[in-house]
């Protein structure tokens, strides 16, 4: 997985009249919906976060250090400002009412001063204070709903953060000890107190995280370490910690979609975290063990700022903040100002004196050993060391030219030819488009949506004469090891069935595709276990051959697609992705499913025809290339398979010929005038679905890219634009 752009929010007209390039410097979700606003001089501006559309604007006066959506109002953000004023901003109306003044009018801080602000969904009010000050003030999230009334807590000591429970009245409190203190929202007692003994020093929470489901609470430490505590027992237990590095952690995120933890440090280090499950409850998780790196590709980003029509910007920005959406995968990224301090010694780097600096390292370092010299060339920062993107070209290169590996001198060489370049190229304008972020599981781009067996409308639909639609009873997806029911009458979930029984507690799995065979009443569900075995599970339903079928439940397999209108045979692609096997399914006494039997003894002569009501199976196929997908066809021995980036073809399954050194039947995916369509470079295609019309079968494809509307011979009758696809995979 890696992180990838969904789109840039464009912010270059903010600032036009004061002819300077704005930066947003702040950014939050709506808690339920699509919606984020952002922070940029003295403007709060909404967009729509799929389709990238701006929703309306509101000038406070100035610029905004800290916000958020509240809870309790549908459409309104909670600020606090430059000025010291906390103000609400309602999107539906577009006016602003002032929530909190400060006591003395001459009061100011900057959009880098560290504020806390805690919002609970159950009580209109907002918490705040300033850092290292003794006591927290409460107001109205309404003008006029409540007098700003300043709380003394009841230890004397420094406030280092605040932050409310999601979902219980509990307020809580971090001291300049690395205490954390529990109070209730409306009587302000003390529920709990979470601490660690002294043999572990920490200087105070820089913030929270909140578990969506369980009584977790994540807390980052500005001493760099990242703890997890269990709240739901009455004597709340420290269950998980970490060293994430030696500088302070900024902001904690929970990606609740993917189960994953992202932590930021304050010199811009973002890194990815996944929690570990207890796997025996008789011997608990050691809590040293709990946290675990995350298989995700360092954050890029110069590939992050030029993807989906951004533009790179150098030297490369610090990374401030990263704001998460509670339910979608899809993160705001905040970066440090590029006219700061921090920029101005970055660029620095690319001058000649930073070069003489580099150039001296490595005359000094002339056959000192690599671990030497990388640690003089990290003392100089950035002047000695390339840019991640930079370095894996260079090492891309070299393996492409056929060279030996670059030494860590080789690297530094180049460092030094590169700031010179820079020296005369480097761009430190302001990054006036926000870059809406997501991770990207590049082996299954739907992993966002459910696996389920959607249900289309008819073409043509609209221009009949009876516009009469038949919904199904039910639609069907999978959540973890169960077949879900989602009754569309009542709107009620059900467990229609659990596919798997146990599975171990230490072993990962998700499931990727699902295809329903309405005839045949027939579920295929592939499931991926660890990153790297796959499996196929059959379902019948309300049937009786799931007790016949003498092969059992599962079978291996990557891809599984039904063949033929009546759907009596099923093919299920290898894991080797060259592989095919085809089956053929109880009652399959149609010209095809003869046709095929007689094949099955042809190439199994030891093997007998089967009894009514079972499985036959499997006859061998193999792809002359690898294939990536296989899709279901009506048509009839025809298969539909997919390689990602190259082609959208078919395959016939009976009119193939022997290879003299293979069992099965060769399909020749490369020979020339077969009928396929081209796809673009990195297009991958994630959905087709097929239809019946007076002129024949037509396919509708959805890939990465575009939308395709194709003929049983693969000719493209229409297709979708790039202008209005934003998005990854496009909203269309």
């Amino acid at each position: 997985m890696e992180w990838a752009t969904v789109q840039h929010l464009d912010l270059r007209h903010v600032g036009r009249g004061v002819n300077r390039r704005l930066q947003p410097h702040a950014a939050t979700f709506h808690p339920t919906q699509a919606l984020v606003a952002v922070a940029i001089g003295p403007c709060i501006i909404e967009f729509d976060a799929v389709t990238g559309s701006k929703l309306s604007t509101i000038n406070i006066g100035a610029p905004v250090v800290r916000m958020g959506y509240s809870p309790t109002s549908g459409h309104s953000v909670i600020a606090i400002l430059e000025d010291c004023t906390i103000r609400a901003c309602d999107f539906d109306t577009e006016q602003t009412c002032v929530l909190h003044s400060p006591e003395k009018r001459s009061e100011r801080i900057t959009i880098d001063t560290e504020v806390h602000l805690a919002l609970t969904p159950l009580q209109p009010v907002v918490f705040f204070g300033f850092s290292r000050r003794m006591s927290v003030t409460v107001v109205g999230t309404v003008e006029g709903g409540r007098a700003p009334t300043k709380i003394k807590t009841d230890l004397k000591k420094p406030i280092m953060n605040l932050a409310c429970h999601p979902r219980l009245p509990v307020l809580y409190v971090a001291y300049a000890d690395g205490l954390i203190r529990a109070y209730n929202i409306h009587t302000y007692a003390v529920h709990y107190t979470l601490q660690l003994d002294n043999t572990i020093k920490l200087i105070g929470a820089g913030a929270f995280a909140f578990h969506p489901t369980l009584e977790w609470i994540f807390v980052g430490d500005r001493r760099g370490t990242l703890l997890a505590w269990d709240v739901s027992t009455e004597r709340p237990s420290m269950i998980g910690i970490t060293q994430v590095g030696s500088q302070p952690i900024a902001s904690i995120s929970w990606l609740s979609m993917l189960k994953l933890l992202v932590t930021v440090s304050k010199d811009g280090t973002l890194q990815v975290w996944k929690t570990r499950l207890v796997v025996n409850p008789n011997r608990p998780l050691m809590p040293a063990n709990f946290f675990e790196q995350a298989g995700i590709e360092s954050i890029d980003v110069p590939r992050i700022l030029s993807q989906q029509g951004g533009e790179a910007v150098y030297p490369l920005p610090r990374i401030k903040a990263l704001e998460v959406h509670p339910k979608l995968n899809l993160a705001a990224l905040i970066f440090a100002n590029m006219a700061g301090a921090d920029n101005m010694r970055n660029r620095a780097a690319y001058t000649r004196e930073g070069r003489k600096q580099l150039f001296a390292v490595l005359q000094s370092a002339r056959g000192s050993s690599a671990s030497v010299l990388k640690e003089k060339l990290s003392s100089l920062g950035a002047s000695g060391i390339l840019a991640d993107h930079q370095l894996q070209a260079q090492l891309q290169e070299h393996h492409l030219k056929g060279h030996v590996q670059p030494t860590i001198s080789d690297i530094a060489r180049k460092a030094f030819l590169h700031s010179h370049f820079m020296e005369g190229h480097s761009k430190s304008t302001p990054i006036s488009r926000l870059p809406l972020i997501s991770i990207l599981d590049t082996k299954h781009y739907l992993k966002d949506i459910p696996v389920c067996q959607p249900f289309h409308l008819e073409l043509n639909f609209f221009n009949k004469e009876n516009r009469v639609l038949h919904y199904p009873v039910r639609a069907f997806y999978v959540e973890g090891l169960n077949l879900m029911a989602y009754n569309l009458c009542t709107g009620g979930d059900s467990i229609y069935k659990k596919l798997y029984t146990t599975i171990p507690g230490n072993v990962e799995y998700h499931p990727k595709h699902m295809v329903y065979s309405k005839i045949q009443q027939l579920f295929l569900v592939v499931y991926e276990f660890s990153g790297s075995t796959t499996e196929l599970v059959l379902y019948w339903e309300n049937t009786s051959y799931q007790a016949a079928n003498s092969k059992g439940s599962t079978l291996k397999g990557r891809d599984a697609a039904f063949i033929g209108p009546k759907e009596f045979q099923f093919a299920i692609l290898d894991e080797d992705k060259t592989g095919l096997s085809l089956y053929i399914l109880p009652g399959g006494d149609t010209k095809e499913g003869k046709d095929n039997k007689e094949l099955l003894l042809e190439e199994n002569p030891t093997a007998e025809e089967t009894k009514d009501g079972s499985l036959q199976g499997p006859i061998q196929f193999m792809f002359e290339s690898e294939v990536d997908r296989i899709f279901s066809t009506p048509i009839e021995s025809t298969l539909m398979y997919v390689s990602n980036g190259i082609q959208i073809s078919l395959a016939k399954l009976v009119q193939g010929y022997r290879l003299s050194k293979s069992d099965g039947h060769y399909i020749q995916t490369k020979s020339e005038g077969r009928k396929s369509i081209k796809l673009k470079l990195n297009e991958i295609v994630l959905q087709v679905h097929w239809q019946e019309t007076p002129r024949g079968y037509v396919a509708g494809i959805l890939t990465t890219r575009r939308v395709l509307m194709v003929s049983a011979d693969l000719e493209i009758l229409a297709s979708s634009t790039m202008k209005f696809d934003k998005g990854l995979p496009p909203i269309s």
